[in-house]
């Protein structure tokens, strides 16, 4: 029996000590790729190391490689953790010198020339949804023949066919209480920030009875408490109605959370889905302009008028309406972002994301920034060799409008937030959430001083150096 060794590395390591600003869920991809080649394997077995969560040093990874023998490593890594997918990489290269490690994830995906320019690291690649093709890989080198270096992962159109993710290849008590879980896969819309169209556009769903077999599953583990993690939760609303309404039959007390967008929900299926235990939904909005929100960010013709419904609906049916903004897009004005805070402040939105464009590669934003200047063509090795600093936040590069200052966004953004989750009624009602766990209320109030102290929460740094 051979083994595998999946790695998610964390965000850095700083003299070998690995540093990241969340680690609170399971690295589902992972999870999926173990799971599959432990089902359609017989000679081949796949283990899980999941560094940020387990709080493992280098050179504590490095006797599990010790112990566990595998005869090849692989890693996945987003833009993000490129610093600790690096240095992961030469420390397992400078201590098992015969060692292979194939490289997976968000970031080759979009950026497929990273496995040229790292060629003393990562022997090979492989794009997109890896679950086949990584396997096929695995038996080819087991039986000597020879694999192109790069490859393009090939994408399955029957979900069904995908193992449940098996739980026992991560320690559950490293991460919060939901169970993360995905419905369906790819997106086809083309925001002008994301890069997730270059790993798939196909859409495809798994079957309810699916879905449903693994909430049984998992039930144990979470009790009903599931975050679906679909870029886009209800793109086919007979699928989704047809699981709201088997999620019903099962008896089960649910309490689950997805992400979509204001134009592919109504009232019909906000009503089903809160009847089969939907408590939170994450809505993309972006921008408080209208024609920023179309011409620019590229996301869809919905309207304010829209939003302000969409809210409402949502909280006559009790679920939580979660807003995710962004201030300094390419063209905007102080006006415009005036525009975003109105509305932040004022739609009756729960809880609210803000952030900043952040231009990675794969994405539109990528190409504008690269054009103004904000970005060169060696970004992405400087940053992944610590060259522009230790860590993520303050040293990749933010996208800020050409029309004002990066000093007003910033500043902006820390007057919203505060004004937005420093009141009485969101401290009552964090309090009464996280009044259950010791370890949500101890995050919260860091959460807390770092918006007091820097305007912003503590797990989603922003500064200018």
């Amino acid at each position: 029996m051979k083994t595998i060794l999946l790695l998610s590395p964390p965000l850095y390591f700083s003299k070998g000590i690995p540093h990241s600003l969340d680690s609170s869920v399971p690295a589902l991809g992972l999870l999926y790729l173990a799971s599959y080649i432990n089902r359609y394997s017989k000679n081949i077995k796949a283990n899980i190391v999941d560094i940020a969560a387990e709080k493992l040093s280098l050179d504590q990874v490095v006797d599990i490689v010790k112990k566990e023998k595998p005869f090849i490593v692989g890693i996945s890594s987003m833009t993000p953790q490129l610093q600790g997918a690096v240095e992961l990489a030469h420390c397992l290269k400078s201590n098992f010198k015969n060692l292979k490690i194939v490289l997976g994830g968000p970031h080759i995906s979009a950026d497929p020339d990273f496995l040229k320019r790292h060629t003393n690291l990562f022997d090979y690649g492989i794009t997109g949804e890896a679950e086949i093709t990584l396997l096929e890989t695995l038996n080819k080198l087991i039986t000597g023949k020879k694999i192109p270096r790069l490859q393009n992962g090939e994408i399955i159109k029957d979900l069904d066919i995908i193992p449940i993710p098996d739980k026992k290849l991560v320690n559950r008590e490293k991460y919060i209480g939901y169970e993360s879980m995905m419905f369906s896969r790819g997106c086809p819309y083309h925001c002008y920030y994301c890069s997730r169209p270059s790993i798939s556009r196909m859409i495809r769903y798994r079957s309810a009875e699916n879905v449903i077999q693994e909430i049984k599953y998992v039930y144990k583990y979470c009790h009903g408490k599931i975050d679906f993690q679909d870029d886009t939760f209800t793109l086919n609303k007979e699928k989704v109605v047809d699981f709201c309404r088997q999620a019903e039959k099962t008896g089960l007390k649910l309490d689950w959370r997805c992400n979509t967008r204001i134009d592919l929900v109504d009232e019909e299926l906000l009503k089903a889905m809160k009847q089969a235990g939907c408590s939170l939904i994450h809505f993309g909005i972006e921008a408080g302009n209208e024609k920023i929100r179309r011409e620019i960010v590229n996301k869809g013709q919905f309207t304010n008028k829209q939003i302000y419904n969409i809210v409402k609906l949502c909280h006559k049916y009790g679920i939580k309406f979660a807003g995710y903004f962004m201030i300094g897009h390419p063209g905007e004005t102080k006006k415009n972002m005036e525009e975003t805070k109105k509305m932040i402040l004022g739609c009756g939105a729960d809880l609210v994301g803000l952030s900043i464009p952040l231009p990675f590669p794969g994405s539109t934003l990528y190409g504008i920034a690269y054009k103004q200047g904000i970005i060169n063509e060696n970004i992405i090795d400087d940053f992944a060799d610590k060259k522009l600093g230790e860590g993520y936040s303050g040293n990749y590069p933010v996208f800020t409008s050409e029309k004002v200052s990066p000093e007003y966004v910033f500043s902006l953004m820390k007057e919203i937030n505060r004004k937005f989750y420093i009141t009485p009624k969101m401290f009552w009602r964090r309090f009464k959430e996280d009044a259950g766990s010791i370890s949500r209320l101890k995050k919260d109030f860091f959460d807390l001083i770092s918006l007091i102290s820097k305007g912003m929460s503590s797990r989603k740094p922003y500064f200018i150096k």
